[in-house]
């Protein structure tokens, strides 16, 4: 049972929070005496004390009653309404970057084979995708191409391209198409993702030190050189699809920073990189030791960063920023504001965790004819495969989520950040012990881990008073 609680801030000011009411307030340290059964009580605030209390403020708040039950059409809808294709292009690359999620790191996926995605059954899982797809001028559908390094599969890309650009014109449909690569031969089929306006996602790291983990699988040699000058070739070729089109994506790690990254990227491209955590998901028992000395935690080389009296890290990118955004948004009466039907319920319906519905968000399919949520989501999880003919697994993925949330009921139910936790149960290291005592969720937040948190938060939101506005205005309401 969840229960108000009093937390602090950096500041030494006193908050209460309440989860029935979505309410956090500014107190008094009197009140904070009256909460702790203290002697020698003014009596103006054990009035208010005792108003609130009248009102269920200082109640137990009862479990939240989630939703654990979908069918097979609510499965079949989010197949048809899914935004995202996304292709395994090939499992070659010509990079052996140290910290890959498919290198010797990590485990959870198909041993790589130089082998290159069907092409048969990649325009299969197309044609099947538009053919149950309503005819809808506001239709949109991304195409993504994903690898290794995707590029070495150019004759596939462009195939699809020809016959996705095919199947829009008659169904009408607006596609857009999408690349994450190294860029390191990227120089050779520029004048082709130009033409057909890709969205390119380009991997750099920062500088030449930064780079140094990302290497040439032939030579052992750092790509930095190589990667620069086939972007700054786009830029100086390309200007305006390379301001509109061009992005970057780096991995923090102990030979970087968010600093370097920010000071290198934005200096020479004007660009805004985003920037990745390394996985701790599904680390080989042997590379633990190794994957915790590369590993550089985020929030922490932000603070750092930002810190600085001169920065170019956006506030508005700060993961403090989108901690506090999620705190306003879910946990306070301002849920309400873009909720007004929330009003009206008794009770407070939702899925437990924030883990994708299936399909919401992308279909994914492997160079081994694997269907699967996410590329970013271990490849036991298949969900379906395209054998001559695309087999979604529904009554699978229905018995299989339903599982999931009744056994994860159980659990959110008691946690402090049940509202909004962030997290994918696929991304949990032990999801295979759920439903046994073994099962433990490291993301559950008990009352001491959540007012840790709300310390955070509320430290934040003294110190930059006016985000308050910002993300209510921006953000809830808009």
């Amino acid at each position: 049972m969840k229960q108000s609680f009093i937390h602090t801030s950096e500041s030494n000011n006193f908050y209460i929070y309440n989860d029935l009411h979505r309410l956090s307030m500014l107190i008094h340290p009197e009140f904070k005496k009256i909460f702790e059964t203290t002697t020698n009580i003014d009596q103006y605030y054990l009035g208010k004390y005792k108003y609130l209390k009248n009102y269920a403020f200082f109640s137990e708040t009862n479990p939240n009653n989630f939703e654990t039950t979908i069918n097979e059409t609510m499965i079949k809808n989010s197949i048809i309404q899914t935004p995202q294709i996304v292709f395994e292009v090939t499992d070659s690359c010509n990079m052996k970057c140290i910290y890959c999620s498919f290198g010797d790191l990590y485990e959870g996926y198909d041993v790589r084979n130089n082998k290159k995605i069907n092409t048969n059954n990649a325009i299969t899982l197309l044609k099947h995708i538009f053919d149950i797809k309503h005819k809808n001028q506001e239709n949109n559908l991304s195409i993504a191409f994903y690898g290794g390094e995707p590029l070495l599969n150019i004759k596939f890309i462009k195939q699809i391209v020809k016959i996705s650009n095919q199947l829009s014109y008659e169904k009408e449909i607006d596609i857009n198409y999408l690349i994450t690569t190294n860029a390191s031969i990227i120089h050779k089929y520029i004048d082709f993702f130009v033409e057909n306006k890709f969205k390119i996602l380009i991997s750099l790291d920062g500088n030449e030190e930064n780079q140094s983990y990302r290497i040439f699988r032939k030579n052992n040699k750092n790509s930095f050189q190589k990667v620069l000058e086939n972007i700054d070739m786009i830029q100086i070729d390309y200007p305006e699809y390379f301001s509109s089109n061009v992005n970057f994506n780096a991995v923090l790690h102990n030979r970087n920073s968010v600093k370097e990254i920010y000071d290198f990227i934005y200096k020479r491209y004007n660009k805004i990189p985003r920037i990745a955590e390394l996985s701790l998901v599904d680390v080989r028992p042997d590379k633990k030791e190794l994957v915790e000395i590369i590993y550089h935690n985020k929030q922490k080389s932000e603070i750092e960063y930002h810190n600085e009296e001169s920065t170019l890290l956006n506030h508005e990118d700060l993961l403090l920023f989108k901690e506090l955004t999620f705190f306003l948004k879910y946990y306070t009466i301002n849920f309400y504001l873009s909720n007004l039907n929330a009003l009206l319920q008794i009770d407070e319906k939702s899925l437990p965790t924030n883990t994708c519905f299936p399909f919401s968000k992308k279909i994914y399919l492997t160079n081994n004819n694997k269907l699967l949520f996410c590329e970013k989501v271990n490849y036991k999880y298949t969900m379906g495969e395209i054998n001559q003919n695309v087999i979604f697994d529904i009554p699978k993925i229905t018995q299989q989520y339903n599982f999931y949330y009744r056994n994860f009921k159980r659990i959110c139910q008691h946690c402090y950040a049940y509202r909004f936790c962030g997290v994918c149960m696929f991304q949990l290291k032990n999801l295979e012990q759920l439903g046994t005592e073994e099962f433990v969720c490291e993301r559950f937040q008990d009352q001491k881990t959540f007012q840790t948190k709300l310390y955070r938060i509320f430290s934040f939101l003294e110190k930059y008073p006016n985000d308050f506005t910002e993300i209510i205005e921006n953000v809830i309401i808009a």
